[in-house]
């Protein structure tokens, strides 16, 4: 309801600003006088699109994953545009909108008076469907967790997402000034899947001690905006200084209550039993806070003379929570505001006209509130927790020499600092006697130092290559390798004017942590060709191949009387495969076609060892009161994550084909058809396929 009168609030202002600033443009002196009738354009230009389509759409199987990014609606739809120049005012208006459901359209609209007014807005409506991650598996991880499930299998949960922008901008008079405005509303609306686990039991408050774990998954409504709107002024000093100042305002409102469930045990933990002391009840959680953003920022272009400029940008925002309710079984307390430092520079210098000079610092501060506390079994005991503070700071310098007109070098040096004030607050767990192997670190640094050698010519063919080498001291949480070996390469060549031919490809070759091992191989190669032997008809094509072997240290933990699990070098493979096509062809300007092809498959999977005799002699298997069966249980768990859990399988394909026919009297018709289909072989409960026909018709005048 608040979308139609701030467009219009809008609208008047750019009226206004027209109704000003117009006669102040018409008192200026008289221009010249202007060119004869027939050297000037036609006076008035004006151009309409408008192309109705109907969508016939049919699905089988689970249409939530071939339709990721799709309405899933049969529906009336179709494109409009239209273009309006008058040259006498320097007035121009561009207006295009493309519906293809009621949940799933684009429009853009731009209104322009010569130099002194430039409004725009803009308008866009999408629906994401996510995957339905039903399987658990949670009696095959562990015989003491209880899983609920309500949501059925195979269910569509679509989030509906609604982006909404306007900007107006005005060139004050006389002063080279320009005020703008701009403003945007964004919503999401529907439902999505949430899992969690409480604290014991089996999810009924008629349990009352702590004998099971319990896991839920369930539906999770969205219905939330967030606003924002900023105002500034642009300052131009010739062509050497250039300043520009925003301050804007941004709010975020969840307007669903928050989920409230069960959780924790009705009866006080044993002292012996470390998981937090929650007597059992319905607690909110997975908590979505209002909060309130104040932000403002400063850019600045310097151009000191034809060889030297510098561009450098500082922000500061204040972010606010506003979720203060006071209900003592949440499970959100404390506070969260957080403040951020943002600063960028760039200086080019160029003394030669071989040589260029780019120096670089960036810095980001992101500075938390969030400090709360949690008790154990000992309700008198509390525990702190929270996020760190987190600043990074990393700056670079880049040179690049032309040797010839041929052959051209570079390098590169990049510094990068890590720092985390208060880094032991995080990360957290329900037992301090657990182990994380995602240690936090204080601070880290890294270096990175790379070069190049580029030889081009002035059409046939460019080829890049370059090595570039990575070092971190102090890897955590943050997973950086210790070392990372790069070795890269580009080639383009265009033998003749109608045919180009193109690859590049990379080899990363990465090294272990000082604690945790790891190695990793990555390969990656793309090639494309495009062919366009007449004007009527194009065609291009292209690959991509990326494979991924990584072996890296595995780590289960539980409380560590039961049980600390590592396994070093656990191999994990990762191989993806893609191919694409499309043509486009017209005849004698009447008849276009159009065709395209893509098809893509992703194969992973992870290889723990998984015998139970491999296993050492924890000591839950040898207590009177502990699990003689946990290698047998821990060898179970461990094949369902080297299974449906890691391994995926899933080609991909996508075909597309669309027959537009040119009528006299500018009347357009055609049809257009899509395909697709995903297949996973994993779990076959989320393969699907989607076909949908289009058939338009319309005119152009």
């Amino acid at each position: 309801m608040t979308k139609v009168p701030t467009l219009l609030a809008l609208l008047a202002i750019a009226l206004f600003v027209v109704a000003v600033t117009y006669p102040l443009q018409a008192q200026q002196p008289p221009a010249a006088p202007s060119p004869s009738p027939e050297t000037l354009p036609e006076v008035i230009y004006h151009l309409t699109v408008m192309m109705p389509q109907y969508r016939f759409l049919n699905t089988t199987g689970y249409a939530g994953r071939v339709g990721e990014y799709d309405s899933l609606q049969q529906s009336l739809g179709g494109d409009l545009s239209l273009n309006y120049l008058d040259f006498p005012r320097h007035l121009t208006f561009k207006s295009t909108v493309s519906v293809l459901s009621r949940d799933d359209f684009d429009s853009k609209s731009r209104l322009t008076l010569g130099k002194w007014l430039d409004f725009r807005l803009d308008n866009r409506s999408f629906v994401r469907h996510l995957d339905d991650n039903s399987y658990f598996g949670a009696t095959v991880i562990s015989p003491d967790i209880i899983r609920t499930d309500s949501i059925p299998a195979d269910s569509l949960l679509g989030i509906r997402r609604r982006i909404n922008t306007s900007s107006l901008r005005v060139q004050l008079p006389r002063v080279p000034v320009k005020l703008f405005v701009k403003g945007g509303w964004q919503a999401r609306d529907g439902s999505s899947q949430m899992q969690y686990y409480d604290m014991g039991g089996d999810g009924t408050l008629a349990d009352n001690s702590c004998d099971n774990c319990h896991s839920a998954s369930q539906y999770r409504p969205y219905n939330y905006t967030t606003r924002n709107i900023a105002a500034g002024a642009e300052v131009n000093l010739g062509k050497i200084l250039k300043l520009v100042y925003q301050h804007e305002f941004r709010s975020f409102n969840d307007r669903l209550p928050n989920p409230r469930d069960i959780y924790g045990s009705t009866l006080p933990n044993p002292p012996d039993e470390n998981v937090p002391y929650t007597p059992a009840g319905f607690y909110v959680h997975s908590v979505l806070p209002r909060h309130q953003t104040q932000a403002d920022s400063l850019q600045l272009t310097l151009s000191a003379s034809h060889h030297l400029t510098l561009n450098g940008d500082l922000s500061y925002a204040r972010t606010e929570n506003l979720f203060n309710q006071s209900d003592p079984r949440l499970l959100v307390t404390g506070n969260h505001s957080q403040n951020a430092l943002n600063a960028d520079a760039t200086l080019t210098w160029q003394p030669l006209t071989r040589l260029r000079a780019v120096a670089d610092f960036h810095q980001q501060n992101l500075l938390n509130q969030f400090l709360t506390s949690y008790s154990l079994s000992d309700p008198n005991l509390f525990y702190p927790f929270g996020n760190p503070s987190l600043h990074r700071h990393w700056g670079g310098l880049r040179l690049s020499y032309r040797i010839s007109r041929q052959l051209d070098v570079e390098s590169y040096y990049t510094r990068m600092n890590i720092t985390r004030s208060n880094a032991p607050l995080w990360p957290q767990f329900s037992s301090p006697h657990n182990s994380d192997p995602l240690y936090v670190v204080p601070s880290s640094f890294s270096n990175i130092v790379g070069a190049a050698v580029h030889f081009h010519t002035a059409e046939l063919w460019s080829a890049r290559l370059g090595y570039e080498w990575t070092g971190t001291h102090h890897p955590g949480y943050v997973t950086d390798p210790r070392t990372n070996h790069r070795l890269f390469g580009d080639v383009t060549l265009t033998p003749v004017r109608w045919l180009t031919l193109g690859n590049n490809a990379s080899i990363i070759l990465q090294r272990s942590f000082p604690v945790i091992q790891r190695t990793n191989h990555l390969y990656a190669a793309t090639t494309f060709l495009t062919i366009q032997p007449i004007p009527q008809w194009s065609f291009g094509a292209g690959y991509t191949y990326l494979q991924d072997n990584l072996r890296t240290d595995m780590q289960i933990s539980n409380d560590s009387a039961v049980a600390i699990y590592t396994q070093p070098l656990v191999p994990y493979k990762q191989l993806s495969q893609s191919y694409s096509f499309h043509s486009t062809y017209e005849l004698k300007q009447r008849l276009a076609l159009n065709l395209s092809f893509a098809h893509s498959a992703a194969h992973s999977s992870w290889r723990p060892d998984v015998n139970p005799a491999d296993c050492p002699p924890f000591p839950w298997t040898t207590d009177p009161n502990g699990d003689p069966e946990f290698p047998q249980h821990l060898a179970n768990a461990l094949a369902t994550g080297a299974g449906p859990v890691s391994q995926v399988n899933v080609p991909q394909l996508l075909l597309g084909a669309t027959g537009d026919y040119h009528f006299r009297a500018g009347f357009d018709g055609g049809l257009r058809f899509n395909y697709a289909s995903y297949t996973d072989a994993i779990r076959p409960n989320l393969s699907g396929k989607l076909r949908s026909y289009t058939i338009f018709f319309g005119r152009v005048w």
